[in-house]
């Protein structure tokens, strides 16, 4: 496992750092031309440090949907960050827009599957230009360059992913359809995401108007790839922490440099790919390593790291507290509804797997589903994990049943990949620990379980009410 996270974790790493230096450079080396603003450059660099983790998941036929919204949503993003430059009414506006944005990001995807993962890409310009250092003047010149920084930024993202030779991401299941007389989790999801980032706007202009960033950039954050709120919640602790500590840090550490000086900039280079290849070790070291990065960047434009501390803990910890409450209290979707969920999902398909094996049929055609089943689920060992060990009673019951359909799934997966054919008392052993987890899953729901241990056709298994709408199927803003 460790060998695993270190490799994914320095190919992320690098992946990152070979999209952001050369951005960086190309924007750099229009200025022997023409003079490109600080905005543009910082707008093109936070754009290289998302966009190749996001293009990962998208497939090529859902490039084209990609780029036509990721153009859309950096003219909307720059648009709303030049509202949100002014300290007038124009201001508010821009907030008011810039919570509709992110929000209606998340609630289109309830027209189709195939458009979450663009969603996804279009998001990032909305955090991209929230984190300009300087407020972003409503000209017509500097419109035009932030555009063209996130051309250049796009740019180099696909130019990377062609030649790294990236297999074809998974498609996804079809989203659950969603009961009748209740709101689909998508709508639910856009509501926690406006609600959020809306307080988090309205908190920051109480405490300090000057500097928008932390309070709204935690909201968004914590609500990124939202599984529900018990994933919120999660998330929002590691979200927390790791802003502090790395806050914290980076104060410390830029204390040795000034404003302007090349090191400062080596130091912000260093610390993403620090941290873009951390981020495989768990969420709360990325959130320490881009708030670092960010205090970094500030610091480079002349504020004062020491001073403006309490502001960023105080922006953190409110933003985290909004998020994590929005998703508690407004709509919310359990997180417990999703993973029961994506258990009987991935049961199911290994039930198929297993009634194939057991007829001599080649199961090949199981191998996509179960392995991308197998993904969704392991996307929520992290929230799962951490509520069967501080929780007790259905979070612990429900640890232990991903972890034995995991284990499940992993050798179904191994027996179809090497085509090994399986010994009938390993079938028999399989049989049962499918039985077992079905019958542990259907008292987790509250209902009646099959005694049955017996191969049975697909089909029968069936989530429950609750949890058939629960699936936000990895929401992202």
């Amino acid at each position: 496992m460790f060998m695993r996270l270190t490799r994914d974790g320095l190919k992320g790493g690098a992946e990152t750092m070979v999209v952001v230096l050369p951005t960086f450079w190309s924007m750099l080396q229009l200025g022997t031309w023409w003079d490109p603003p600080v905005d543009a450059i910082v707008f093109a660099v936070m754009l290289g440090v998302a966009l190749p983790r996001a293009l990962r998941t998208v497939n090529r036929s859902e490039l084209p949907a990609a780029l036509g919204m990721f153009t859309a949503s950096s003219g909307a993003a720059i648009g709303c960050g030049m509202l949100l430059a002014s300290d007038t009414c124009r201001r508010a506006w821009g907030c008011a827009a810039f919570s509709t944005g992110v929000a209606l990001l998340v609630w289109q995807r309830r027209f189709a599957p195939t458009l979450r993962r663009p969603g996804v890409i279009a998001s990032t310009p909305f955090i991209a230009v929230l984190v300009s250092p300087k407020s972003i003047d409503p000209t017509w010149e500097l419109l035009g360059w932030m555009l063209v920084a996130a051309g250049m930024a796009m740019t180099w993202a696909l130019t990377v992913r062609a030649l790294s030779g990236l297999a074809e991401p998974p498609s996804r299941p079809e989203s659950p359809r969603r009961r009748r007389g209740g709101l689909r989790t998508s709508t639910r999801m856009a509501i926690h995401l406006g609600c959020a980032t809306a307080a988090s706007f309205a908190a920051a202009q109480l405490m300090d108007p000057d500097h928008l960033v932390w309070p709204v950039l935690t909201a968004l954050i914590v609500h990124s790839a939202n599984q529900g709120r018990g994933d919120v919640l999660w998330k929002g602790v590691q979200r927390i922490i790791g802003a502090l500590a790395g806050t914290g840090i980076a104060t410390v550490l830029s204390t040795w440099s000034s404003t302007g000086e090349a090191t400062t900039l080596v130091a912000l280079f260093a610390t993403l790919a620090v941290a873009a290849a951390a981020r495989a070790y768990g969420y709360v070291y990325w959130a320490a390593g881009i708030t670092a990065a960010l205090t970094f960047l500030y610091g480079y434009f002349g504020e004062s790291a020491s001073e403006m501390l309490g502001h960023r803990l105080l922006g953190v910890l409110v933003g985290g507290a909004i998020g994590i409450a929005c998703a508690w209290f407004v709509l919310p979707v359990r997180t417990a509804d999703v993973t029961r969920l994506r258990i009987g999902t991935l049961l199911a398909l290994c039930r198929d797997a297993l009634t194939a094996i057991a007829r001599g049929v080649t199961a090949g055609e199981l191998e996509q589903p179960l392995a991308t089943a197998d993904q969704r689920l392991a996307r929520l060992d992290g929230t799962v994990g951490a509520a069967g060990r501080l929780g007790s009673g259905t979070a612990r019951r429900m640890r232990g049943v991903m972890v034995e359909t995991h284990a499940l799934a992993s050798r179904l997966l191994e027996v179809i990949a090497t085509g090994t054919p399986m010994e009938r008392e390993e079938l028999s052993r399989l049989t049962r620990e499918l039985a077992a987890a079905r019958q542990e899953l259907a008292a987790l729901a509250g209902s009646s379980p099959r005694a049955s241990g017996s191969l049975e056709r697909p089909g029968e298994e069936r989530p429950t009410p609750t949890a058939r709408r629960a699936d936000p199927g990895g929401l992202s803003p």
